[in-house]
């Protein structure tokens, strides 16, 4: 710690402690008190005054001679010591042996008492004048005692003084505060304590004035408080107030303290000086400032707590999830943004805007212009749904200039939309689930001039995993509704599918029972024939239909095994379409095989590929309504194609994107049969084997399915070749 020199303290303060103990006694005082304790001595007081008037008597005796005319000069000077001495009776004493004395040794007749007329006039007179003198020294005595003590004590109070300026300099030197005096309209310093120098980043000796920019009292110079003080006498008191200390890298230090500026005045009342405490509360201030942003962000827990509260509440109330998205929006608008925006993806891979909140009613027109701006994926990824929604991480901007809205905008008008909602600070929330998006949740202040911060990034994070997940819940449940109903209906599908061939079988079966009891020897070789025949297809029938159902099991398993070879596909198609020849001559149907009579080889499954096939022309004659069935074959460098064309009742448009789903169909049960197994395993064996099949159809004018096939295959990983025979 510096020290300074200050009019209150020598060049050398005093140790604090020792400063604080009493001072030890001075020799002066110590002589003073003990001649005074002399003085008070009854023994002292009788015996100078003896030793005074014997030595009067010697010297008056030894002068007499020469002095015969005035026996009385030395024992007035006797008289004078007894009685400065020991005042009143010591004087009176020597006053009354003196003048025996001088009557019996130095009056005639000497050594006689007799007293002459003339003798008891002079003694009388030194008897009178004795007793003036004693008077006089009595008084005198007294006044220079009461001097002395005057002087003792007026010594013991500039000590006192001098020890309490010296405590009181230590005192504010070591104060836990600033202190310091000015002097002036121009703020001379007086004194400076160690603490404010610190502060000052420099010595404040005395004589030295406070410069302009020491430091700011908030924006304003401490000069400027400091005169405002000077020039009308009243004091400046603060509270945690904010100190700017410029520092010698040229930044500024913020402290805060408690300020008194008092003015100092002269004995004529007038304003002489300042008197300047500081305490510092830095500390405290930043812990209050610690306690009330946890005060405060406690309350925004809470409010966040409610809010989630209240979001599940709203989010559990319905299977809808576009009504319970709006309902969401609206009550995030007015509890945490001023604007809310739901993007929603379709099934086609564009964006829709499904809701647009807003807190004022006068908002409505601009939120009629908002919701026709919808995501530009491929073509503004600044836009900042469009980024949280390509980036597929929350986004937030704590805020939004209008430069920054402008160069983000789709265009223009979109520009002007957006300035004129307000924009201010923004979050937007990709609503992702099970690494599906969703959407995109987005909400933002204007009029309410609220920023956010990173606990409304996760909060807004929060909010739309569980929107998302209720969307992904309420998919869920309508999938599984979906698939109880498709279940229902297979079941009914396929009990009347099985039923189908076995009816037939049965009766033909209760037909050739009732032969054989009418020709029990022998039974017609045609009849026989006929209803073994017809007894086989039904059987092969109820065996394509089980087949159908243990590939499927297969598929759902991730048991499907396939068997590469070398196959000739032009000659697999020639073989199925012969063998189903029959079949759609019954249908009325004729197959026409069109393509290169070359080889057509590739590395396929051959009992796969030709399950295939088969799906493919069933399909088409069960719905080609009797007209021409074409099949044609393509070849290319590495990929071989297969078309399969119908003229029959086609397919309408929204039955188009579940086509190849299991159990699915376009058409009704009643007027067709069928599991609505056979596209599904279709396009899943194609996949297997490297394939892609896809279909165009139009209602009522017939449909093609198109199977490409790579002619080099490598088994993916969750295919298993199946091991050799």
């Amino acid at each position: 710690m510096r020290t300074h020199s200050s009019p209150l303290a020598s060049a050398h303060p005093p140790d604090p402690i020792r400063s604080l103990l009493p001072s030890p006694p001075r020799a002066g005082a110590d002589s003073r008190r003990f001649w005074h304790s002399l003085q008070k001595s009854w023994a002292s007081r009788y015996g100078l005054a003896l030793v005074c008037l014997l030595v009067a008597f010697g010297l008056q005796s030894q002068l007499l001679p020469f002095m015969s005319s005035g026996p009385f000069l030395f024992f007035y000077g006797a008289v004078m010591v007894a009685g400065w001495w020991g005042g009143w009776g010591p004087a009176l004493l020597v006053t009354a042996l003196s003048i025996a004395v001088v009557d019996s040794h130095f009056l005639p007749p000497r050594l006689s008492i007799q007293m002459r007329s003339a003798d008891i006039l002079a003694l009388s007179l030194f008897g009178l004048l004795s007793v003036f003198i004693t008077k006089l020294n009595v008084t005198l005595s007294r006044a220079l005692g009461e001097r002395a003590a005057l002087l003792e004590r007026e010594h013991q109070a500039h000590a006192a003084a001098e020890e309490a300026r010296s405590r009181l300099h230590t005192i504010f030197m070591q104060a836990p505060a600033q202190i310091f005096f000015l002097r002036g309209a121009s703020h001379v310093f007086d004194f400076s304590n160690a603490r404010n120098s610190a502060l000052l980043e420099q010595e404040a000796t005395p004589g030295t004035a406070m410069r302009e920019g020491m430091f700011k009292l908030g924006e304003q110079d401490v000069l400027g408080v400091l005169d405002r003080v000077y020039a009308t006498g009243e004091p400046f008191q603060g509270s945690a107030v904010p100190l700017r200390v410029p520092q010698p890298d040229g930044k500024e230090k913020e402290v805060f303290y408690n300020l008194t500026y008092q003015p100092t005045r002269d004995e004529r009342g007038q304003v002489e000086g300042i008197a300047g405490f500081g305490f510092d509360v830095t500390d405290l201030v930043h812990a209050r400032q610690r306690a009330e942003a946890l005060a405060t962000e406690l309350r925004q827990a809470e409010f966040r707590t409610r809010v989630l509260a209240e979001v599940s509440t709203v989010l559990a109330s319905s299977l809808d999830h576009e009504a319970t998205l709006r309902n969401l929006a609206k009550l995030v608008v007015p509890a945490l943004a001023d604007w809310c925006f739901v993007d929603l993806a379709e099934p086609n891979g564009t964006f829709r805007r499904l809701e647009v909140a807003h807190a004022r009613p006068e908002d409505a027109p601009v939120a009629a212009e908002v919701i026709n701006f919808q995501l530009m994926p491929e073509g503004n990824p600044r836009h900042p749904p469009t980024a949280a929604l390509l980036r597929g991480e929350a986004i937030l901007f704590e805020e939004m200039t209008p430069a920054h809205i402008k160069r983000s905008a789709h265009n223009e008008n979109h520009a002007r939309v957006m300035l004129a909602t307000g924009l201010r600070s923004f979050i937007a929330v990709p609503l992702v689930v099970r690494g599906h998006t969703l959407g995109v949740f987005s909400f933002f202040t204007s009029f309410s001039n609220r920023r956010y911060t990173q606990a409304d990034l996760a909060f807004g994070l929060e909010l739309a995993y569980r929107a998302a997940l209720s969307m992904e819940n309420a998919r869920l449940y309508r999938e599984a509704q979906e698939a109880i109903r498709l279940r229902d209906e297979f079941l009914s599908i396929a009990s009347h599918e099985l039923k189908t061939p076995l009816t037939p079988l049965s009766l033909k079966l209760q037909a050739l029972a009732r032969e054989l009891e009418r020709h029990p020897d022998a039974i017609p070789y045609s009849l026989v024939k006929g209803y073994v025949d017809t007894g086989a297809r039904q059987v092969k029938k109820l065996a394509e239909l089980v087949g159908d159902l243990l590939d499927v099991s297969r598929i759902a398993a991730g048991r499907l095994a396939l068997e590469l070879e070398d196959v000739d596909l032009g000659a697999l198609l020639r073989e199925v379409a012969q063998r189903y020849e029959p079949h759609a001559t019954r249908a009325g149907s004729v197959l026409l095989i069109e393509g290169e009579e070359t080889e057509l080889v590739g590395r396929w499954d051959r009992l796969r590929l030709e399950q295939v096939v088969t799906n493919l022309i069933d399909n088409a004659v069960k719905y080609g309504a009797g007209k021409p069935i074409t099949l044609t074959l393509e070849q290319g460098p590495t990929r071989a194609r297969l078309r399969v064309r119908d003229q029959g009742i086609g397919i309408a448009p929204e039955h188009l994107p579940r086509l190849f789903g299991r159990f699915e169909r376009a058409v009704s049960e009643r007027h067709y049969g069928g599991l609505g197994l056979g596209l599904y395993i279709t396009r899943t064996l194609v996949e297997a084997m490297g394939g892609r099949v896809r279909v165009e159809s139009e209602q009522g004018r017939g449909s093609t399915f198109t199977v490409d096939l790579p002619r080099e295959r490598t088994l993916p990983v969750d295919v298993q070749a199946a091991p050799p025979q």
